[in-house]
Order: structure tokens, then C-alpha cells, then sequence
């Protein structure tokens, strides 16, 4: 999890998220606390990149104006 301005520099599996095209993804929308407020739910959407025959995949969230959280599956190996 990582929570960070809008524009903050933000890599996930060495692809700039900004600078990349977020498709939506075939997972449900889920509801997660506020990194700092967890009292406070809010909506994260799953997406994916593509890019260079690699599919990522995470979920982000505006918690805040301008304030982003972004989740990345844990890997299981």
C-alpha cells in the first residue's frame, strides 16, 4: 500500500503509473480503510497497465483531493 500526492512519482513493477494507461479490471470494486483514518472507508478501483506483454495489476483510490492510495497484490511465491 502506498498513499501519495496526485503526480507523486510512483513506480509498480517498474512502470510510471502516470505516464500509463489504467484499463479497468474484471475484479469487483472493494472498500478499504484510509491509511491514516482507518475509521474511514473508501472505494478503491482494481486496474490493470499493459505494457510490454506485461499485465499489472493494482487498485488506487482518491481518499483525499489530490490524495491517492494504491494497492498492489501480495505475490504468493
Amino acid at each position: 500500500m502506498k498513499i501519495l500526492a496526485d503526480g507523486d512519482p510512483l513506480e509498480i513493477g517498474g512502470v510510471d503509473i502516470w505516464a500509463s494507461e489504467w484499463k479497468s479490471s474484471d475484479i469487483d470494486t472493494f472498500e478499504a480503510p484510509h491509511p491514516s483514518y482507518p475509521n474511514q472507508m473508501h472505494k478503491m478501483k482494481p486496474c490493470v497497465i499493459e505494457k510490454n506483454d506485461e499485465t499489472i495489476l493494482f487498485a488506487a483510490g482518491e481518499v483525499s483531493n489530490c490524495i491517492w492510495c494504491f494497492y498492489v497484490p501480495v505475490s504468493s511465491t
